[in-house]
């Protein structure tokens, strides 16, 4: 028996070794992980489903909407070109930006020269705007095109692009602040006035639907009854995501509590043209003086969560003054 039990011993603990070696796989190798890594935070999506492999972690980075200032400031980053006045302000490159690159040309066509004198290693630009540039690109840098329709969107644009640059930790850090502000912003707010965002140069005005960008962030702290556009809504002029050409009427159909007007490239505020329209004395905003023009670069043109941030802190104080006197943390 104990013959038998000695046969028997070596040939289970070998079986054993069978059993576990087909029930493990192989850990890869250090270099093999290392390179699929770095290839895959080098790989973006971007608005137009277009995938693109950066060869190198991008350093010299050119920015032809807002949305680039926003997130590269809150990563710690500069653009080494810019094609507005956006970074000046001082909530994200203050006087630094007016030593920035500027981009000749114009917003929907910017000067792809300027562009290639930068010699930048990526190029960030707009949906509807910059995506006809990839053809004139494609032998100066890559193009990513953004297209936020949501605070969820610019989250993503600004964790990607932290992802990108290898700055992962400070983009988490800036999506979280925001989040903490929305949220605390949600908590305490009573939520019983309507409000309403319109913007536009002339009274041929749009106003943003609870579907667009600042629609997204509004309806979470405070009530705003404006639906995303139907079927055969007429389009916003300037086709801004969940935006929709209105009328006054229709802005009285409602008749909010708080009128936020955002004047775009006007002559004249677009609260003074609206002024003149018979139905804009019979708005209870405009009856009860709750009608503000607001800052166009932290309401719509920012797009990133700082600026997105920025516009809530100043819409609750506007609002509910009495209950945010001063921004909250």
């Amino acid at each position: 028996m104990r013959q038998q039990l000695l046969r028997i011993v070596p040939l289970l603990f070998v079986m054993m070794l069978v059993i576990a070696a087909c029930g493990s796989s192989p850990a890869p190798s250090s270099s093999k992980s290392g390179t699929t890594s770095t290839t895959e935070s080098l790989t973006f999506t971007d608005a137009t489903h277009t995938t693109v492999t950066l060869s190198k972690r991008p350093t010299r980075i050119v920015c032809l909407v807002s949305l680039c200032e926003d997130i590269l400031a809150q990563l710690g980053l500069s653009p080494v070109a810019v094609n507005d006045t956006f970074g000046q302000d001082p909530h994200f490159f203050g006087a630094r930006a007016k030593g920035f690159m500027t981009i000749g040309g114009t917003f929907f066509q910017p000067n792809v020269e300027d562009i290639a004198k930068a010699n930048p290693d990526l190029v960030i630009g707009l949906a509807n705007v910059d995506e006809n540039l990839r053809p004139a690109l494609q032998p100066i840098a890559p193009l990513y095109i953004m297209n936020p329709t949501s605070y969820n969107d610019s989250i993503f644009y600004l964790k990607d692009i932290g992802r990108l640059t290898g700055r992962s930790a400070q983009a988490n850090q800036a999506a979280q602040r925001f989040l903490n502000k929305l949220a605390a912003y949600k908590a305490k707010s009573p939520k019983n006035k309507s409000a309403l965002l319109l913007y536009g140069s002339d009274v041929n005005f749009n106003i943003f639907t609870a579907a667009s960008l600042p629609g997204s962030v509004l309806s979470q702290v405070t009530s705003y009854p404006w639906p995303a556009p139907g079927p055969g809504a007429p389009a916003a002029s300037d086709h801004e995501p969940g935006a929709e050409a209105y009328s006054l009427e229709k802005i009285l159909a409602v008749n909010p509590d708080v009128l936020f007007v955002a004047s775009v490239g006007a002559a004249q505020p677009l609260s003074k043209q609206l002024a003149s329209n018979p139905v804009w004395s019979h708005l209870k905003a405009v009856q009860t003086h709750q009608v503000y023009e607001v800052n166009p670069n932290y309401y719509i043109f920012g797009r990133g969560t700082e600026s997105l941030s920025l516009a809530l802190d100043d819409a609750m104080n506007k609002i509910y003054p009495n209950v945010f006197p001063t921004p909250l943390t």
